[in-house]
């Protein structure tokens, strides 16, 4: 039964857009993964947070594999000599990076919550990290 009500409270996460109190500029949107069971967090920098910066012209974010922790860095946007550090929304395994970003920094900018997504984490504890979320009106 506690499996069941976790998985109904996952499930009311999943396609609404978050901001977390822990992460600073930061998005987050739950997904389904390919498993029925598994949830995805789709991370990226807000639209006011990225006009802050300026036009964004590099961005460098930890690899795949690689454990990040709410709330602490997993990478960086620069423009010009202006450097912002990407904080994680929630704690989890990066499994994907956006690979377009490195051709194109700008779709940050020009599409923060599409096209300019950041990286895909799977979270390890998206129960406690979703106690800072707020929800976003885009």
């Amino acid at each position: 039964m506690e499996v069941v009500w976790k998985m109904a409270a996952v499930s009311a996460l999943v396609g609404k857009l978050f901001t977390s109190k822990a992460s600073h500029g930061m998005w987050v949107r739950f997904e389904q993964g390919d498993d029925v069971s598994e949830i995805l967090a789709r991370v990226g920098l807000l639209k006011e947070a990225a006009e802050s910066v300026g036009t964004i012209e590099f961005v460098r974010v930890l690899p795949k594999g690689r454990l990040v922790t709410r709330g602490h860095p997993f990478g960086s946007v620069e423009h010009g000599m202006r450097v912002m550090l990407l904080r994680s929304p929630v704690s989890g395994w990066i499994v994907e990076v956006n690979e377009r970003l490195r051709g194109r920094p700008e779709l940050i900018n020009e599409d923060p919550y599409g096209e300019g997504w950041i990286a895909v984490l799977r979270p390890i504890n998206y129960e406690e990290d979703a106690r800072y979320f707020g929800e976003v009106a885009k």
